[in-house]
């Protein structure tokens, strides 16, 4: 295993080394799949969105800034990405809950990507309305509350990190993550007819894995 830091390994990217962008790729290209599929909903245009990053990074290593996290970069990328094709296909796709997805690194089932939603028989991880309307809530954002809830509460960054990503104060990232997390939970509140804080909450729960399991 590769334990060369990100910054050596884009450094000697930069320098001309493709096999040192291949193992920041192998480090990093599950993350950000998550990340684009979050965003989507649709598996076929994640995964082209993830190669199309990786490969936009890489011939744009002239412009890669030192000063952030390497990974942040990339985050910035798949974002814009993302928000482009969002606009330009007006993308609604429906998350299959049935059927596999799949990477290079083994199938993923949706119906695993809850955790934790504790003592309530009505409200169980196997629950298909419950993903399909925790999906639905999220898709449901403002594009700036749903890729800062994305990049908060799954793929884990920190307000620091995701502010430099989107170019943004901290104090903005934590006023939009604190809206989109109170929207979610409204939302799903109504569905079940009870406050969201009695079954849901933000700071003891993750909603959704930050890698997706394997089956």
């Amino acid at each position: 295993m590769d334990t060369r830091s990100d910054d050596i390994l884009l450094q000697k990217a930069r320098e001309g080394d493709k096999a040192a962008f291949e193992v920041f790729y192998q480090r990093y290209k599950s993350q950000i799949f998550n990340f684009t599929y979050r965003f989507l909903n649709s598996y076929e245009l994640a995964e082209e969105i993830t190669q199309e990053t990786f490969i936009s990074a890489y011939t744009h290593l002239d412009k890669y800034s030192e000063r952030g996290k390497p990974l942040a970069w990339f985050y910035t990328i798949a974002g814009n990405l993302c928000k482009n094709a969002l606009k330009s296909r007006n993308i609604r796709a429906e998350v299959s809950l049935d059927a596999p997805l799949k990477d290079s690194d083994g199938q993923l089932d949706m119906l695993d990507v809850l955790e934790n939603l504790k003592e309530r028989p009505e409200i169980t991880i196997r629950s298909k309305e419950l993903v399909r309307k925790i999906q639905e809530a999220i898709d449901s954002l403002p594009i700036e509350y749903k890729e800062i809830l994305l990049l908060c509460d799954i793929q884990g960054q920190t307000y620091q990190d995701v502010a430099h990503i989107l170019g943004l104060k901290s104090a903005t990232v934590g006023s939009r993550l604190f809206r989109a997390r109170k929207k979610v939970g409204k939302k799903l509140a109504l569905l079940y007819k009870e406050k969201p804080k009695k079954w849901l909450s933000w700071k003891d729960v993750n909603l959704l894995q930050k890698d997706f399991p394997s089956t």
